[in-house]
């Protein structure tokens, strides 16, 4: 019997926000939540509950290890709004833009959400990753994520 996996892949690179120099990259194997999941069968089955677009991706500070049952960051500090989308065949891409903070802020995860709005914890996760860093106010964090369906 064939499987469909997800994989989702995150990168996350830290510049210099004045020169636009790489100062750190990250890569990061996230987890697919049952949430996620449950969306694109939803939207398989003509169900058009939820979009099924990614429109948010948060940063926070739990280190909690995540789990297919999350709906949530264990304590969200920031979001965007995604900066890019496209994909092709059967591969994702999805990229997230936080400027340079006002006050140096450290995160522990990264999520990211369908159907989200401004507010913390707004939208249903579809995918969580543990990430440790710290963004400093002479920084920005691009956050590219690559979700491949095989």
């Amino acid at each position: 019997m064939d499987r469909v996996n997800i994989k989702g892949i995150q990168t996350f690179t830290t510049r210099d926000k004045e020169t636009g120099e790489i100062l750190r990259q990250q890569v990061r194997e996230n987890i697919v939540t049952t949430l996620g999941r449950e969306m694109l069968a939803r939207r398989m089955a003509g169900n058009t509950t939820y979009t099924g677009a990614v429109d948010y991706g948060a940063l926070g500070t739990d280190t909690t290890v995540p789990a297919n049952t999350d709906t949530t960051l264990g304590s969200e500090s920031t979001r965007v709004t995604v900066t890019s989308q496209d994909f092709a065949e059967n591969i994702a891409y999805i990229s997230f833009f936080f400027p340079a903070p006002a006050a140096d802020i450290g995160y522990e995860e990264f999520g990211n959400f369908v159907d989200g709005g401004a507010g913390a914890d707004t939208g249903q996760m579809f995918s969580h990753v543990l990430i440790s860093g710290t963004l400093a106010t002479t920084e920005t964090l691009t956050v590219d994520c690559q979700y491949t369906i095989t």
